[in-house]
């Protein structure tokens, strides 16, 4: 019980973080898990387990979390311990596999990976579960993201394994993106409703962000007799529950090689570069392709910042990260650095109205304003003037094809995501969590997004390398 009082206690300290371990014990007694079903299924599973690998039990369960603690606390009252259900394949069904009728929409921005869970997801239905349209089955891919669901007819086409697997390992998405506003969603209800009957569909996969998740929810609840499964999709990999999402191997990949890159071209001509990566509201790309590269001159992420109240604090705090850099490039006698900075920071700088030095924050000018700050005090160990540089690779690392590694992660992505639409599981989302694929309910999702934790391992090894000040949550 001790360990659990100083978990509880690092848990309230986070209060400006979110993770997963602070949602589980703050909600210990009321922590739904429960995934919904259509109700019970009937149809005989027509394929093997030779085939599909062993049928999962109905009543098998994954722990939410692998503290012994929090496990033995449930024991102790005689409780089940919370646990998300089992991903894959069922003995028994809720749809006739033959004559299903799915839909797939890709939301939100472009990430690695998109085609081949498209893929995935159709080479299940037709190849594996024989979805015969003759018998009025059907995989449609939905254009342009939920916006092809507004119209007054749904902006569709038919899809089938040989066009899908043509762009499987190509980046972006065939189907199309774009994001949609929620006050749009709500007011589009009933078209919504109206093209999701009349071209009855059974199941709905929404592969997408946060956002997306939460107006999948949204449509589940507007045609409660529709499955719809969400796969995860963000590069920030800051969606609650969700180990690592779909893209972020690919996307740290490629951020590290721009970071390498860009060290290469500063350490040439005897610069400062500044690499400005994704990360809207948490770090975990910036952290984690700093922490790949390993000889960065300063690391800067959104929650560094979150232990403070004030503006005035945080331009402290700011201000002592560019001192470092200053001093750093100060003892050596070539003078070159690379700074790493996830683009949340600037936007927390802009809400918070933090001054960089002397200068009022500009939207989404953040790195050009430290570049500003830094020329005119970067000196080498011979006093000589060390100049500056930003890059912003942005869609060069989100607009490109998937690696291995995300190639069948997909893969098993979007075939999970059809076992469970096809058992009559809805609203939830296929997660690979504490090492294990399971269903987390879309609603558990929705209550944030999870963050880097300051007061961990992981980023103290950055701070360590790049010998930046340490501050934070927990620090």
């Amino acid at each position: 019980m001790e360990n659990l009082t100083r978990q509880k206690s690092v848990i309230d300290g986070a209060a400006a973080l979110i993770s997963e371990r602070r949602v589980a014990y703050e909600a210990r007694d009321s922590l739904q898990t429960t995934v919904e079903r259509l109700g019970t299924p009937e149809f005989e599973n027509p394929q093997s387990e030779e085939l599909l690998g062993l049928f999962r039990p109905e009543d098998s369960r994954r722990a939410v979390l692998a503290d012994m603690d929090y496990i033995e606390t449930f024991i102790a009252a005689g409780k089940g311990v919370p646990g998300f259900p089992e991903a894959g394949p069922r003995r028994k069904l809720f749809f006739n596999p033959k004559t299903v009728r799915a839909a797939i929409v890709t939301s939100g921005g472009v990430a690695p990976g998109l085609n081949r869970v498209t893929h995935a997801i159709v080479q299940r239905h037709y190849a594996t579960y024989g979805c015969d349209i003759t018998e009025g089955g059907a995989v449609f891919g939905v254009y342009d993201g939920i916006t092809g669901l507004l119209g007054d007819e749904m902006d569709i086409g038919l899809l089938s394994p040989e066009f899908t697997r043509e762009h499987l390992a190509e980046g972006g998405s065939k189907l199309g993106l774009r994001r949609v506003n929620k006050d749009v969603l709500v007011e589009q209800t009933d078209k919504i409703v109206a093209n999701l009957r009349k071209q009855r569909i059974n199941i709905l996969y929404v592969i997408g962000g946060d956002g997306s998740l939460r107006a999948a929810n949204h449509i589940a609840k507007l045609v409660p007799d529709m499955a719809v499964i969400g796969v995860p999709k963000t590069m920030d990999n800051d969606i609650l529950w969700v180990a690592q999402s779909f893209g972020f191997s690919t996307t740290v990949d490629k951020a590290t090689d721009v970071i390498r890159q860009m060290e290469t071209e500063a350490s040439s001509t005897r610069r400062v570069g500044i690499v400005e990566l994704f990360g809207a509201e948490s770090g975990f790309v910036a952290a984690n392709a700093a922490h790949a590269f390993g000889k960065c001159t300063l690391v800067l992420i959104p929650e560094m910042f979150a232990g403070y109240q004030t503006a005035e604090e945080i331009e402290a705090a700011l201000m002592q990260c560019l001192e470092h850099v200053v001093a750093k490039v100060g003892s050596m006698p070539r003078g070159e650095g690379v700074i790493v900075v996830a683009e949340g920071v600037g936007e927390l700088m802009w809400q918070r109205k933090v001054k960089i030095g002397d200068e009022e924050p500009i939207h989404d000018r953040f790195s050009y304003q430290v570049e500003r700050w830094l020329k005119n005090r970067l000196k080498d160990g011979r006093g000589r003037s060390v100049g500056t540089f930003v890059n912003r690779p942005r869609h060069h690392i989100r607009a490109i094809p998937p690696n291995a590694f995300d190639q069948t992660y997909c893969d098993r992505l979007g075939a999970l995501a059809v076992e469970a639409g096809l058992a009559g599981y809805t609203r939830c989302v296929i997660s690979y969590w504490l090492s294990e694929f399971v269903l987390v309910p879309l609603a558990l999702i929705a209550q944030g997004q999870k963050r880097l934790t300051t007061s961990g391992m992981f980023w103290k090894q950055i701070v360590l390398s790049t010998g930046q000040p340490a501050f934070g949550v927990g620090t």
